[in-house]
Order: structure tokens, then C-alpha cells, then sequence
């Protein structure tokens, strides 16, 4: 008897550790193939507002309460990226001689394609160095829960650093947007697209984005931290209203 209640003790704790085992081997089995690209199954889901995101990757995007100057596709690392020139529109006429704000965007196009290495990229097309990094986080009301009574907030998790080279310093702001959040990391993506396709039967579109603010030469980021957060929040914002709108 005492050691059949000892057992029955045991039981539940053994019961989490094999389902733990069986995530774990879940898990392994899956993430390797992500990072590789090897993929266990044969056919992935659709992506979904492809239009959308092939024509952000053509036409740029327009951001509310900002100029686009010059805008056009560039090929980085063997991808192409949308690249914008843009200036506030509360720009005052002896300021237009400064170096507008760019705007790199490059959305996927296609159900296999995954966001992996693109700071890398754009670190070696700038050829600068990067320094003082650290993370910036804001937050973006979802308009789309329209139903709800109170406002949606999606959080962002996005890198912020200082690239510079001999032409130019600048403070840098990078995520990956999606409809329900964005991070600089790439596997929170994952994650998201995971609950994605288990839940809506199709893939969590998503889009690099990366904010280049002109300062001084070697100049400290802090002095862009409010207009690199304002503009992140009004292109993410952007982006879930016309881009990947609800339930993407």
C-alpha cells in the first residue's frame, strides 16, 4: 500500500515530465529547420496580402505626417528592399538643408521566405561600424479591435543602436512588424507565425523595418530616442491599418 500511494504521488510529476520530453523533441525537431530552412513538411500555408507587401516593396510606404523625398528598390544581401528618403511635414524651411530620415522596408513575398540575417546586410552595405546598442520599446494601439470597449496595445521590441562611417552617423531603429506585435529578434516571429498556422491555417506576414535618423558625427543616440520611437509607432501603426490589416 505505502509504496502504491508513493506512486500515485509521483504520477502527476511524472506525467509534466514526459509531456515536457515530448515538447522538447517537438520543439528541436522544428526550430533547426527554421534557422535551416530544411523543413519537415513538404507544403508550407499561403502568406497572406501578398499584394500588399509586394507593393510596399515597389512603391515604399506613405507615412502620415511625413514627405517622401525619393523612393526606390535597392537589392541588399540578395534581397530587395524599399528605400525612402522622408522629411517631417512640420520641417521648418531653414531645416530642409539637413539629411532626411530613410526608411529601409523589406516585406516577404513569398510563403518560405524568413526574416534571418537583414541587420547583417545592412551593416555591410553601410560598411559601419555599430555601437551603443540597446533595446527601445514602444507600444501601438491596434485599431482594429474595433468590438472592444478598451483600446488594444501591441507591444514592439526593437533594437536601437548608432551606425557610422566616415559620411554619415546615424541612429538606427530595427524590428520585424507583424499584425500583433514586432521584435528585432527573429525568433519571436517565429513564434508568432507557429500559433499563426496552427491556429488560422496560414502564415504570419511580416516586414523588416529599419529607421536611419542622421546626427551629429559620433553624436549620442539619445537626442534621436523621441523622434526614432514616434515615427517606429507611426510606421507600425501604418502598417496594421493598410499593410496586414486585422487578422492577418
Amino acid at each position: 500500500m505505502s509504496s502504491f500511494s508513493q506512486a500515485s504521488r509521483r504520477s502527476p510529476l511524472f506525467s509534466i515530465l514526459i509531456a515536457l520530453f515530448l515538447l522538447a523533441i517537438a520543439t528541436a525537431g522544428v526550430i533547426p529547420g527554421y534557422f535551416t530552412q530544411q523543413w519537415s513538411w513538404n507544403t508550407l500555408p499561403d502568406v497572406p496580402h501578398l499584394s500588399q507587401l509586394k507593393s510596399l516593396q515597389t512603391d515604399g510606404l506613405t507615412i502620415p505626417g511625413w514627405e517622401t523625398l525619393h523612393q526606390e528598390r535597392v537589392e541588399i544581401g540578395g534581397h530587395k528592399w524599399s528605400v525612402q528618403e522622408i522629411r517631417s511635414l512640420q520641417t521648418k524651411p531653414e531645416e530642409n538643408q539637413q539629411a532626411p530620415i530613410l526608411v529601409m522596408l523589406r516585406p516577404q513575398t513569398w510563403n518560405r521566405d524568413q526574416p534571418q540575417v537583414d541587420w547583417m546586410d545592412i551593416n555591410g552595405v553601410q560598411r559601419w561600424t555599430a555601437d551603443s546598442q540597446r533595446r527601445l520599446k514602444f507600444t501601438v494601439n491596434d485599431l482594429s479591435e474595433t468590438d472592444n470597449a478598451q483600446d488594444q496595445w501591441i507591444s514592439i521590441n526593437a533594437r536601437f543602436l548608432r551606425g557610422w562611417n566616415q559620411r554619415q552617423t546615424y541612429a538606427v531603429l530595427q524590428w520585424y512588424a507583424w499584425s500583433t506585435g514586432g521584435d528585432a529578434a527573429p525568433t519571436q516571429w517565429f513564434w508568432a507565425d507557429q500559433l499563426t498556422q496552427w491556429r488560422d491555417r496560414h502564415r504570419m506576414p511580416w516586414i523588416a523595418v529599419s529607421v536611419l535618423i542622421p546626427i551629429r558625427p559620433i553624436g549620442n543616440i539619445d537626442t534621436a530616442e523621441a523622434t526614432a520611437k514616434s515615427l517606429g509607432q507611426t510606421i507600425q501603426a501604418t502598417l496594421m491599418a493598410n499593410v496586414f490589416p486585422s487578422n492577418s
